[in-house]
């Protein structure tokens, strides 16, 4: 990956919207209402995979406490002109290292094709697969700082 690369975080969610929607959601025409989702929360922090001035990836983190966790992962995705060069891994790192200096613990509803980036993480598996409509197979996942495994 090239030096240009760079995860900022404090990136307005306008500002990823559209990286968004190409990696996660490319079957959706972009729309207000999509867009609503990610400001439901005024307290969701955003930070993007940037080239340059342009975002190529895309990750929040909310309060949202479930699984004895703190904080919430969504929105996590790569331009897929982009993926297979760590901008993942780079992200969800950053994002432990957010959960981490606030002492908080994260959990995410990670879709299939992600699960082997948060294993190589720390994330462990809880619960069964699930499956939601359009979107995919998901399983939830959860990191502690501390560890999860004795």
């Amino acid at each position: 990956m090239g030096d240009a690369v760079a995860i900022r975080w404090g990136v307005s969610a306008s500002d990823l919207g559209e990286v968004r929607r190409c990696s996660l959601y490319p079957f959706m025409a972009p729309s207000a209402e999509l867009d609503a989702e990610m400001m439901a929360n005024p307290d969701t922090v955003f930070a993007g995979a940037f080239d340059g001035d342009s975002p190529i990836g895309c990750i929040a983190v909310l309060p949202e406490s479930k699984y004895d966790c703190g904080l919430r992962i969504r929105w996590f995705g790569v331009l897929e002109s982009e993926r297979c060069r760590g901008i993942g891994t780079r992200l969800v790192e950053s994002s432990q290292e957010y959960a981490a200096q606030r002492g908080e613990s994260l959990w995410a509803d990670v879709r299939i094709k992600a699960i082997p980036v948060y294993e190589r993480l720390g994330f462990e598996p809880l619960g069964d697969f699930f499956d939601l409509p359009k979107i995919g197979t998901h399983r939830v996942m959860k990191w502690a700082s501390s560890g999860l495994r004795p």
